[in-house]
């Protein structure tokens, strides 16, 4: 929108301050120049046929009134100053002339809520035109080119969207997969208050609130699941995303361990739960009984395990005991008879 009203008032800006009844073609040269515009993208050149139209002129004057007011203007041989109130912020149009007026150097200036823009031109004088013929062409050339702004805003709002979807599919991918990381800084900041995260957060916010609002929502499910016994094995215990979370992993184990005690839940107590683990361990993770069963229901549950934790040998049982004294008593009494 803005390029589109600065080309508007390239156009329809008077090049002299006394009428003309003759055209004058005038190369005009202009740099425009935006915030978040790379630099060079803002330059163009034209030429441009000004003359006494009155009909033009106050249709031109009609249609910038409708963006802007002029509050100051002050106007000598050889330049000419004007302030106006537009609905985007204050313009500053300064030109000044050579004293043959075969030359200028112009300046407008726009002060904005989203930062200053700048168009800084340069305009020669060329020859004779046609005034109405140029005025025809001219108000072609316009047409083409609010045709061609029309589609690149519907092209860049195309975009916007498909860069929102994508990022939003992101996130949603994120939270099915317990992968904290793949939140990028909508993880890094969610529990931090420091300049940086914050500045990031806020500026994400205004960039895309919808993307911000999925994000961070998902992100408190994410920090819900995480301390669940699903969540929490599905991220693998990750204890950064613990910290991004604001809880650590061990708060978390010593909270589900218990219940995954009560439950049988193996899949916990396996990896994360050596001392509630231990029992069922020492019961199916040892002797012939645990090799004949590999593979079966507790397979992965002592692979855990045993990965995590030492598995002391369970203590003798009394029977043991006193199969192993009789069987040392006979000993003995063999060898008293010498048999």
């Amino acid at each position: 929108m803005r390029m589109r009203f600065f080309a508007t008032l390239l156009a329809a800006l008077p090049l002299a301050a006394a009428a003309q009844n003759t055209g004058e073609m005038w190369e005009i040269t202009s740099q425009m120049n935006i915030p978040g515009m790379p630099a060079g993208m803002g330059a163009q050149k034209q030429r441009v046929c000004q003359g006494d139209d009155p009909e033009r002129r106050a249709a031109a004057e009609k249609k910038d009134r409708q963006e802007c007011k002029v509050v100051d203007k002050k106007q000598t041989a050889t330049r000419l100053q004007v302030t106006m109130k537009c609905k985007d912020g204050t313009m500053v149009i300064d030109q000044q002339y050579n004293a043959a007026r075969t030359e200028f150097k112009g300046s407008m200036k726009m002060n904005t809520k989203d930062g200053d823009i700048t168009v800084n031109t340069t305009g020669r004088k060329v020859g004779e035109c046609n005034v109405q013929q140029a005025a025809k062409e001219r108000d072609s050339e316009q047409a083409k080119l609010q045709a061609q702004m029309a589609a690149m805003q519907a092209q860049g709002a195309a975009e916007t969207k498909k860069f929102a979807d994508n990022q939003i599919k992101s996130c949603a991918t994120a939270l099915d997969a317990m992968q904290w990381r793949q939140f990028h800084v909508y993880g890094q900041c969610y529990k931090k208050t420091d300049a940086q995260c914050k500045g990031n957060m806020d500026t994400s916010n205004k960039m895309s609130p919808e993307i911000w609002k999925s994000c961070t929502a998902r992100m408190d499910e994410f920090c819900k699941r995480y301390q669940t016994q699903d969540g929490f094995l599905k991220a693998k215990a990750d204890e950064t995303a613990a910290q991004g979370c604001g809880v650590t992993t061990a708060a978390i184990k010593a909270a589900e361990c218990p219940k995954a005690a009560k439950s049988q839940s193996l899949a916990f107590l396996g990896p994360y739960c050596p001392v509630e683990a231990k029992p069922i361990a020492q019961e199916h993770c040892v002797g012939r009984d645990y090799t004949s069963k590999q593979g079966g229901k507790y397979a992965k549950f002592c692979e855990a395990y045993l990965a995590h934790a030492s598995l002391e040998k369970p203590p003798a049982s009394t029977t043991d005991s006193v199969k192993q004294g009789v069987s040392k008593g006979l000993d003995k009494l063999k060898g008293l008879f010498g048999r």
